[in-house]
């Protein structure tokens, strides 16, 4: 089986489309969101609807559940509340409802998936250092648990005598073998809104059977993503951002 996962969307509708159609060209049987769909873009009804046609599974983000109230705005920076206001106010009622419906984490056979942190994943801690992994490897038992958040894709790699850190990013596909003797913490990257210095999405696609993932990287028309927000009204910083990566 081949599954398409991504994440931190960001009410980019455009990054989101262009993720999509490389999920389509890979053929994948199935699509798991890893949250925010919201925050920061301007198209965040787009985004949801399309998300909950699109994918089997959704966990929750931090930007999803703060758009609806079950998450405390106070700890965003003034960009990040500024957006979720206007989130909060432009989505409709049955996208309001998908989002404050969504669970934190789902566990399949072999892997599971969270928006933040396998452990207490409503504080929406981060995964950056090797110290930071070796944690959360104790609050899993699965081979691997795939994340976003950071919008910084790589690998951390439990070898059991200490955790390898991969950041396989220039080219536009990078392959991971998934090894038997081994556990890893996947961070897919972001979608809409990329912050490891690189303009471009990123996307995974695992494929089961041979024990492959695939990181993707892709150009979508980020001049037309960042029209959609100033014409919106919200802070240019969330424009300009795009086109930087950061």
């Amino acid at each position: 089986m081949k599954i398409g996962f991504l994440s931190d969307i960001h009410g980019n509708y455009d990054a989101l489309q262009v993720a999509l159609s490389n999920f389509s060209e890979r053929n994948v049987d199935e699509i798991i969101c890893l949250g925010d769909i919201v925050g920061y873009g301007a198209e965040p009804g787009k985004c949801v609807d399309e998300i909950s046609r699109r994918a089997k599974i959704v966990v929750a983000g931090n930007h999803d559940w703060a758009s609806v109230g079950k998450t405390d705005i106070t700890y965003f920076n003034r960009y990040g509340r500024e957006a979720i206001l206007w989130t909060s106010e432009v989505l409709m009622p049955h996208q309001r409802s998908f989002l404050a419906n969504l669970k934190l984490s789902h566990f399949d056979s072999n892997w599971c998936a969270v928006h933040s942190t396998p452990h207490e994943p409503s504080r929406w801690q981060y995964i950056f250092s090797s110290s930071d992994a070796l944690r959360q490897f104790e609050y899993f038992d699965r081979k691997i648990c795939l994340i976003g958040h950071s919008h910084i894709p790589g690998v951390f790699t439990d070898k059991g005598d200490h955790i390898q850190i991969s950041i396989p990013f220039d080219e536009s596909e990078t392959i991971v073998k998934i090894l038997g003797d081994r556990r890893y913490i996947v961070n897919i990257g972001s979608v809409g809104q990329p912050r490891d210095n690189d303009v471009r999405g990123s996307i995974v696609v695992y494929d089961t059977e041979a024990e492959i993932i695939n990181f993707i990287r892709f150009f979508y028309p980020v001049p037309q993503a960042q029209k959609k927000i100033l014409s919106a009204g919200l802070p240019r910083f969330l424009a300009d951002r795009l086109e930087q990566g950061i």
